[in-house]
């Protein structure tokens, strides 16, 4: 699919539901998401199609499993941070989850091209100048999507505390999963920042659901 590249308009439309879809499936910091780089060397950026790294670790899907297991050499979206590139001072690495991939792809080959200006700064999101977005920028994009969309403004910081509380409903003891997605320093932090919510009343519901399912075993 190619796009016309002063296809602005469109070009926005498609970089603005990213933004959103990338919030809601890896929550990051505002300002690791506006400062990403694209890159075709894991070196030199953050956000890259690579091989499978060696004596790394580096948690795999089972889809990515099988292709890697069929061609060695296959090629997948990756993330990587660096220490001083993360509020922690710890580097981190991931896959970017297939509930990303389709649409980046089409963003990236197809999209961001229209964005670019006469210089690119490599960051995966542009203004619609070409550079990258402020912290200012970047918020008031944001809560101006989910006002429109939603009826009520957003920030980027809150898809971090809406994407918790959501995985704790579902999953209620699984903080550790919350620490790591939201790049916590410690599972202690991550206890006092969302574990206030779970008080003494919740302990008493959890009890009666679990004393229910051994009386119907």
């Amino acid at each position: 699919m190619k796009v016309r590249r002063d296809s602005k308009e469109e070009a926005i439309c498609v970089r603005d539901e990213l933004a959103i879809l990338w919030l809601l499936t890896l929550p990051w910091r505002q300002r690791n998401l506006r400062e990403c780089r694209l890159t075709t060397n894991p070196v030199e950026g953050n956000l890259f199609k690579a091989e499978r790294p060696t004596f790394v670790h580096l948690a795999l899907t089972p889809h990515i499993e099988d292709c890697v297991r069929v061609d060695s050499k296959f090629r997948f979206w990756q993330f990587y941070f660096r220490p001083v590139e993360t509020k922690t001072g710890h580097a981190v690495r991931g896959i970017v989850p297939r509930q990303l991939v389709a649409l980046l792809d089409k963003y990236v080959e197809c999209y961001r091209p229209a964005l670019v200006s006469n210089f690119d700064p490599g960051t995966l999101f542009l203004t619609e100048d070409g550079d990258p977005f402020t912290q200012s920028d970047f918020g008031r994009l944001i809560s101006d999507l989910t006002l429109r969309h939603v009826g009520r403004r957003v920030n980027p910081h809150l898809f971090r505390d809406i994407f918790a509380y959501k995985w704790l409903d579902d999953h209620p003891e699984d903080y550790l999963t919350v620490s790591k997605i939201l790049w916590h320093r410690s599972l202690n932090y991550t206890l006092r920042v969302y574990g206030r919510n779970f008080d003494e009343s919740n302990a008493a519901v959890r009890t009666e659901a679990w004393l229910d399912r051994l009386v119907l075993k």
